[in-house]
């Protein structure tokens, strides 16, 4: 009898270390899928922070883009709008002071000069007056200088 006792309680201990080894089994496979899940939700956080970080940075690229706009109109220089390209403020100041001294330069190169522009002195207002006194005093006050 004691051997039947020996061999069922050796039995028992192999069931119940079966019945562990299926019950450890269990816990990893819920463990397993507990961390599945997990990851997943993560995993579609990851895909929608960067989708936000992408629409945040073409929110900041159209600013910026408005910031370069509105600048250059306050300066008058709109008309350069599509070819001004710049990242940073800096930037964005050198070329509107280079920018604004060209226009201006540009400006005093085709503003109107009249071609016939002379000083009148009073010479010369005499003389379209045909006033000779007037003409021999200019010329004589310019003797006693």
């Amino acid at each position: 009898m004691s051997d039947e006792k020996v061999t069922q309680t050796e039995t028992t201990q192999e069931q119940q270390q079966e019945q562990q080894q299926q019950d450890q089994q269990q816990v990893d496979m819920k463990t397993y899928l507990e961390l599945v899940a997990k990851m997943e939700k993560m995993e579609q956080t990851l895909a929608n922070e960067a989708e936000k970080q992408k629409e945040i940075e073409a929110k900041q690229n159209e600013l910026w883009e408005k910031e370069v706009q509105l600048t250059l109109k306050e300066n008058g220089l709109e008309k350069f709008a599509n070819i001004v390209k710049v990242s940073n403020e800096d930037e964005l100041a050198d070329v509107v002071k280079k920018l604004t001294a060209i226009v201006n330069e540009i400006r005093i190169e085709t503003g109107y000069i009249p071609a016939d522009h002379t000083k009148t002195d009073e010479y010369s207002k005499y003389e379209k007056e045909k006033n000779a006194t007037g003409m021999i005093a200019v010329k004589l006050s310019k003797l006693f200088q």
